[in-house]
Order: C-alpha cells, then structure tokens, then sequence
C-alpha cells in the first residue's frame, strides 16, 4: 500500500488492492489531499508527467537579476559630494501629503498636514508664516483629512484650492495681510476628493472609486463626472483614485492607477475623450504615486514612493524617455508630493511609518542661486541651512 500524500510505502507487494484506501470524513475533509467519499482512487505508485520547467526559470532568473540590477542602480553613491540636496525642514511637522508653490506671489510654500487636518504657510526660504484648520471639523476654515491642495490664478493673484477628502468638498482661499488665509468659496463633491490638477479656468479632480470631476472655475460649474474604470475597461476596480495632472498648454488631463499591475499614464481631454496611453512596460520596477507635469521641459515628474525614487519621463511614445533624477543615495526618503519653483528647485516632502517627515529642497533646473558661477557667500555643494530649524546633511 502507499500513501497518496507521501508516496511512502506502508505495507509489502502484493497488498490486496481495495476500492478505497484513504477516507477522510467530518473535519479532515477540509484538509490538504483529502479525498471526496464519493471518489475513487489507485494507491499504486502514480506516473507524473513531465512538465518542462526549464522557461519558467528562465523567467525567474531573469526577473531577479533585474531586480538585483535596479537595486544597485538606485543604490550606487556618486562619487562626488552629494549636490542636489539644498535644505530640509523637520521641525513639528506630521504627515505632509502635498505642497503647493505660489508662483504668482512670493514664492510662498503651501504644506497640508493631513493628519493634523491643517494648512501651514512657508516663505520661499522655508520660514514659517501661518496655519489654517486644525481642528477636524465641516466648517468653514476647517478640514477633515485634507489630501492635496493646489494652485489656482485668476486675475494674476494666487488662489488656493483644498481637497478636504472627508468632507467631500473642495475649499478656495486666498492669502492676505501677514498669511491669513481668506474663504472664498466651496465645491461640493458627491465622492471622496484626493488629487488636484488646475490650468488657466480649469479645476480637474480625481476622487475615489476612480471618479474623475472637471469644473469651470470661473462660473464654478461641474463640466464632466467621468468613471476612468469604465472608460478603461477595469474590471473589479480597487476604491481608489487615479493620480492626475494636466497640461497648461492644451488642457488635457494625464491620469494613472496607482495600484495598476502595469505602469500607464492616459491622456484625456477636459471633456472626458480618450486620447492615447502612454505605456512603460518595460519599466517593470516603476510604480506610480504621484503624476506631476513639468511644463518647462514638457515631461512628467512621476514620484516612486515604494523604491523613494523620482523619474522623468517625456511623453514620447516611440522611445524610452525614463530617467531616474533622484533616488536614495541623494537623502530621498518615501516622497509624496512636488512641486517646482520659479528658480528651478524641486521642493519635495517626505512621510512614513518608519521615517522622519519632513520637506526638502533639491536642485533640479539650472539655477542662478546655486551655480558655479555664483558669489562666493552662496553655498554651491553643501546644504543650505535655514537659521535652527534646518537639518544639515
């Protein structure tokens, strides 16, 4: 006799074969190899077939030396003194899931501390200003899990606009005299609202279950409710919102699923039609959180959370446009948002479990400020330090 399970042998040749040898009832019918009491089975020796596995490692080892490859890409130090990173900001900051930068102002920054359910406003130096909220409340001034905020110009003066997620709605203010934000008004949303994208008039907003909202800011009207799971043929779509951003130049919206098994950036127009996908497959190591449009050099700045890397890619759908500008070898620490400034700097925040929050400032675009070609007093290689409150690396 032999065991099915084990293939041992039990018992001598020339065992009296039986009908059924393994009758397993009550509980152990649930368990691994048992057998139904309606089947019958041969406990002799069983032939296997043989199933050519040799593909299968192939792929195995492939996709490990790939991985193996990618690691040591984003973990190679460069051999010159670390330049990119210009400041950090540390100090009382908890959870910072989205900057904003005024570019018709000052230069102001703009964090949402989602945790804290409040706004908190930076000079361009990093230098602290003002908050707004809080407290989690529906009011007005008031946030309940506040996600991302963006900015809005209308007639050359900044405005700024708030997912306030939990309270299905989106807040407009100003800034005034010595920070103080000023309500305007309030867009109510049937969904979740998580990410934001403005252009000139134009407000898109991406909101849970894959919902995608575009107003006309000037008469504050709801142009397009459009389901991107429908429109993409996703099928037991996950509760989540897309990552969204758009381009000034023609308004078209780029959207991506942060939890796709496949990397893909759609473009569509500001009244919901399906332009092309942008496939990046063979960047199997490339996971999408954030979408953000730099109109300047006309690429996507996409923010790898999971790997704590920041790619850019050109939207050119014939070659591989994927560049890695900043990785962890340049003091890169789960990033969540970005946002670029007016002298080429990249501010970036960073937030996790395990990690310390914070806001950094790296050099992106050729700048002024930071060239060789600056006076001697400007630092060009070590970190810039903000008074106290600035960590040095």
């Amino acid at each position: 006799m032999v065991d099915s399970t084990t293939q041992d042998r039990l018992f001598s040749f020339g065992y009296p074969p039986t009908d059924i040898r393994l009758r397993r009832v009550g509980i152990d019918s649930s368990l691994p190899y048992s057998v139904a009491l309606n089947k019958r089975h041969n406990c002799g020796l069983q032939s296997k077939e043989y199933v050519d596995k040799s593909s299968s490692n192939e792929k195995l080892h492939q996709g490990l030396k790939d991985a193996i490859d990618f690691q040591e890409i984003i973990s190679k130090k460069e051999k010159k003194k670390n330049s990119k990173l210009l400041a950090a900001y540390a100090y009382n900051i908890n959870w910072p899931r989205c900057v904003c930068y005024l570019s018709q102002t000052d230069g102001s920054l703009i964090i949402c501390e989602q945790e804290r359910c409040r706004l908190i406003l930076f000079t361009s130096q990093l230098m602290f200003r003002s908050t707004c909220g809080g407290t989690r409340g529906n009011g007005p001034l008031e946030f309940d899990s506040p996600w991302s905020v963006a900015e809005f110009i209308e007639n050359s003066s900044s405005n700024i606009l708030v997912a306030d997620t939990n309270n299905r709605r989106i807040q407009c203010f100003t800034i005034g005299y010595r920070g103080k934000f000023i309500y305007k008004y309030t867009l109510a949303t049937k969904d979740k609202p998580f990410y934001l994208a403005t252009t000139k008039h134009w407000l898109a907003v991406s909101c849970e279950n894959g919902f995608l909202k575009t107003f006309f800011i000037p008469e504050r009207e709801e142009i397009l409710n459009l389901n991107l799971n429908q429109l993409f043929s996703i099928r037991k779509a996950k509760a989540i919102a897309y990552c969204v951003c758009m381009d000034p130049s023609d308004h078209s919206i780029f959207v991506s699923n942060p939890l796709g098994t496949k990397s893909l950036i759609h473009q569509i127009t500001i009244d919901g039609k399906y332009i092309r996908s942008i496939k990046l497959f063979n960047q199997p190591f490339l996971h999408i959180h954030s979408l953000n449009y730099d109109q300047q050099n006309r690429q996507f700045l996409v923010i790898d959370s999971v790997n704590s890397v920041i790619y850019s890619i050109k939207p050119d759908l014939q070659e591989n446009n994927v560049e890695i500008l900043f990785k962890p070898t340049d003091n890169l620490s789960h990033p969540q948002s970005l946002a670029i400034t007016n002298e080429g700097h990249l501010i970036v925040t960073e937030c996790s479990v395990l990690t310390q929050h914070a806001i950094k400032i790296f050099r992106y675009l050729s700048c002024s400020c930071h060239s060789r070609a600056a006076t001697p007093s400007v630092k060009t290689s070590d970190v810039t330090s903000v008074k106290s409150i600035l960590l040095q690396y």
